[in-house]
C-alpha cells in the first residue's frame, strides 16, 4: 500500500496520543540529562576542552592541533552559551547536553520508517540508555556528532520521500547559513570600525541585518527550487562536513552507511528471488532505493547543481571551522593530516578490554537495548520489506564491528553504534506490537515494559548515585567525587584570606586535570608539576604518596595538612594551607604518612 508523505503527515499531525507520548519522551530525556548538570566533577578530558574553551572565550583564539583533541565545533557551540549564561561548569555542559535532547527528537521523526510505537520506543531507549545520559552529561564531542549521524540519515529519507522542504529543515539551514556568513560580517564590522567600540557595535548590527537579509534571498531561492527538496541534500552535505569537524572517526560512521546501503541492495535483491514476496504496507518506503534516489534528484541540471552545492557546502563549513573562521588557515593542513596521527593512536588498546570489549560493556549495562536491537535486525532481515529496518541492522552491526577490531576502545565511541541499535530495539517494538498474533502483542509489552524498567534503573544509578564508580562501564578513570570536595576548601580558604580569587594557589602535583578548569578564576594559581618554592602562596596542592617526603621535607615550616582528596583511581591529591589561614583542626604535614590513599 503506497502512502503520499504529505497525506501521513497530516495524519501525523492529527495523532494527539503519538504527539503527547513524544513530548513525553523528550521531556523524560531533558530532565535526565539537565537535572543536577553540575553533579559530578569534570573529567580529565573535559578539563582539557574547559581549558580550550577558556582561551578562546577571553582571547578570541584557537588553534585546532590534531595532536591534542578533537575537531572545533564543540569549543565554538560551547562559546555561545558560555557568552550567554557564564563560563561555568553548567552552562558548558548544556551545550553538550542539549543535543543529547535533540537526538531524542530526531528518532521521532523516524515514526513514517520504524512504525509510530517503532519510533517513541527508539526515543525513549536514546532518553534511557545509561551511555547516552552520561555522556550527554560530559563535555566532549560525542553527542554533537551521534546528533549529526542521525541528521544526515534524515536528511536522505526526507529528500526521498518529501515534495517540499518542512519548516525545521528551513530553519536548520537558515541557521547554517548565518553561521557561515557571520565571519565576514564580524571581520568587517572590525575593519571599518577601529578601535571605535560604539561604532563596532553599530557596524555590527548593520552588517548582520543586510546578512540576514541575504541568508532570507538565497532561502527564497532554495525553497523555490524543486519546492526546497534540495534543502535536505544540503542539510546532510552541511552535517556530515560538521561531523569531519568534530571527530576524525567520521569517515568510519559514513562509510559504514554506505556499506549499509550496498547491503540493503544486496539483501533485498536476493529477496526478490524468492517464492514468497517480502511484501509492502505503510513502512516499506518503495521510493527508498537507488532508483528513488535517482528519479527524485532530477534531470542533469538538477543533478549537476544538487552535486556542485553539496560539494560548496561540505568544503565551505570544514574550512570555516578548522581555520577558526579564517583566523588560522594552517587548520586546514592540519585537519588533513589529523588522520596520519588518529591511525596512530588508533593502534592502542587504553582499556585493555579486547575485540569484545564493547560487547562485553554494553552485555552489563545496555542489555536491553543490545538484546532488543538484534531482535529488530532480526525481524527486518527475515521480513526485508522495510528497507530503513534493515539499512539501521546493518548500520548497528557494521559499526559495532568496526570499534570492535580498530584496537583503540573508549566507552564513549561506543555511542556511534547505540544510536541505531536503539532505532533497531524501536522496530523490534513495533512489529511485536503490530502483529495479528496475540502472543506476539504480549511479548512485545512485556519486553517494552521489562526494558523500560531495568535503563530506566540503570540510568539513574549511573548517572546519579554511582556516577564516579571507575568499575561501571562509560566511567573511564572519571574523577572522584571527593575532588569536589578539595576545590570548595580552596575556595573557602581563598575567602578567608581575604584575597578571594586573588589568593596564590601552588599545585605541585604532576596529575591535576581537570584543576586547569576549576581554578581558572584564580589568576595566581601556577601549574608547576614538581615541588617548588611556595612563595608564601595561600594553598599548595601536592600528589599523596609520590610527593609525601618531598612536601614535608619542604614546607612543614609554613604550612598544614587540610586533607586528602582522590583525583582518580590510583592518583589522590593532598590540600596544604598557609599556617596563619589553618582551622584548628587541620594537621601537621608529618601526618601525611598516616593517611592512606583512596
Amino acid at each position: 500500500m503506497k502512502t503520499d508523505p504529505n497525506k501521513q503527515e497530516e495524519t501525523e499531525g492529527r495523532d494527539w496520543f503519538w504527539l503527547i507520548s513524544g513530548a513525553f519522551v523528550t521531556a523524560i530525556a531533558a530532565l535526565l540529562r539537565f537535572y543536577q548538570l553540575g553533579l559530578k566533577p569534570f573529567h580529565h578530558d573535559e578539563g582539557v576542552n574547559g581549558f580550550f574553551l577558556t582561551t578562546l572565550f577571553r582571547s578570541d583564539v584557537y588553534r585546532y592541533d590534531p595532536a591534542n583533541y578533537h575537531g572545533p565545533t564543540l569549543y565554538y557551540i560551547s562559546l555561545v552559551f558560555a557568552k550567554v549564561f557564564g563560563l561555568e561548569t553548567v552552562p558548558v555542559r548544556a551545550s553538550v547536553a542539549i543535543f543529547g535532547v535533540l537526538t531524542v527528537v530526531l528518532a521521532l521523526f523516524l515514526r513514517r520508517y520504524i512504525g509510530r510505537i517503532g519510533s517513541l520506543f527508539a526515543a525513549l531507549f536514546l532518553a534511557l540508555s545509561p551511555g547516552m545520559v552520561f555522556i550527554s552529561r560530559y563535555f566532549i564531542h560525542e553527542i554533537f556528532f551521534v546528533f549529526l549521524s542521525l541528521a544526515i540519515v534524515l536528511s536522505i529519507l526526507f529528500f526521498l520521500e518529501k515534495r517540499k522542504a518542512g519548516v525545521f529543515a528551513i530553519g536548520w539551514m537558515a541557521l547554517i547559513l548565518l553561521i557561515c556568513f557571520l565571519p565576514s560580517t564580524l571581520n568587517l564590522a572590525g575593519m571599518w570600525a577601529g578601535e571605535n567600540s560604539t561604532a563596532l557595535w553599530s557596524y555590527r548590527i548593520g552588517l548582520f541585518l543586510l546578512e540576514a537579509v541575504l541568508v532570507f534571498f538565497v532561502m527564497r531561492m532554495l525553497i523555490l527550487w524543486n519546492e526546497g527538496r534540495p534543502i535536505y541534500i544540503l542539510l546532510a552535505s552541511a552535517s556530515a562536513a560538521l561531523m569531519f569537524a568534530t571527530k576524525e572517526t567520521a569517515f568510519i560512521t559514513l562509510g559504514t552507511m554506505l556499506i549499509a546501503c550496498v547491503c540493503v541492495w544486496l539483501w533485498t535483491k536476493i529477496y526478490g528471488k524468492t517464492p514468497e514476496p517480502a511484501g509492502a504496507d505503510e513502512l516499506s518506503g518503495e521510493s527508498i532505493s537507488w532508483a528513488g534516489f535517482r528519479k527524485v534528484l532530477g534531470g542533469k541540471t538538477d543533478v549537476i547543481l544538487i552535486i556542485v552545492a553539496a560539494l560548496v557546502v561540505f568544503v565551505y563549513v570544514n574550512v570555516l571551522f578548522f581555520s577558526s573562521f579564517f583566523t588560522y588557515p594552517e587548520g586546514v593542513q592540519k585537519a588533513i593530516d589529523a588522520y596520519t596521527i588518529w591511525m596512530k593512536t588508533g593502534s592502542k588498546d587504553h582499556t585493555q578490554n579486547g575485540f569484545w570489549g564493547y560487547l562485553k560493556w554494553m552485555w552489563r549495562i545496555e542489555a536491553p537495548i543490545l538484546l532488543l536491537s538484534a531482535l529488530g535486525t532480526l525481524i527486518a532481515l527475515l521480513k526485508p520489506r522495510h528497507r530503513v529496518a534493515v539499512f539501521v541492522g546493518f548500520w548497528a552491526f557494521g559499526l559495532a564491528a568496526a570499534y570492535s577490531i580498530i584496537p583503540y576502545k573508549t566507552p564513549w565511541l561506543a555511542l556511534s553504534f547505540i544510536l541505531p541499535m536503539c532505532i533497531a530495539a524501536g522496530y523490534a517494538i513495533n512489529e511485536l506490537f503490530a502483529s495479528q498474533n496475540v502472543i506476539s502483542k504480549i511479548a512485545g509489552g512485556t519486553l517494552a515494559a521489562a526494558a523500560t524498567g531495568v535503563l530506566a534503573y540503570q540510568t539513574y544509578d549511573i548517572n546519579f548515585v554511582r556516577y564516579d564508580d571507575n568499575d561501571l562501564p562509560y566511567i573511564y578513570a572519571h574523577t572522584r567525587r571527593q575532588y569536589l570536595d578539595m576545590i570548595n576548601e580552596i575556595d573557602r580558604y581563598a575567602e578567608k584570606s581575604g584575597k578571594g580569587r586573588d589568593a596564590a594557589v601552588q599545585i605541585v602535583s604532576p596529575d591535576y586535570w581537570p584543576m586547569v578548569w576549576d581554578v581558572k578564576d584564580y589568576p595566581k594559581a601556577v601549574f608547576h608539576g614538581t615541588t617548588a618554592d611556595a612563595a608564601g602562596a595561600e594553598m599548595i596542592v601536592a600528589k599523596k604518596k609520590d610527593q609525601d617526603e618531598e612536601v614535608i621535607r619542604k614546607y612543614s615550616a609554613d604550612y598544614r595538612f587540610v586533607g586528602m582528596y582522590g583525583l582518580r583511581p590510583g592518583v589522590d591529591l593532598v590540600l596544604l594551607v598557609r599556617k596563619d589561614l589553618a582551622d584548628s583542626n587541620t594537621k601537621e604535614l608529618y601526618k601525611i604518612r598516616e593517611v592512606k590513599g583512596f
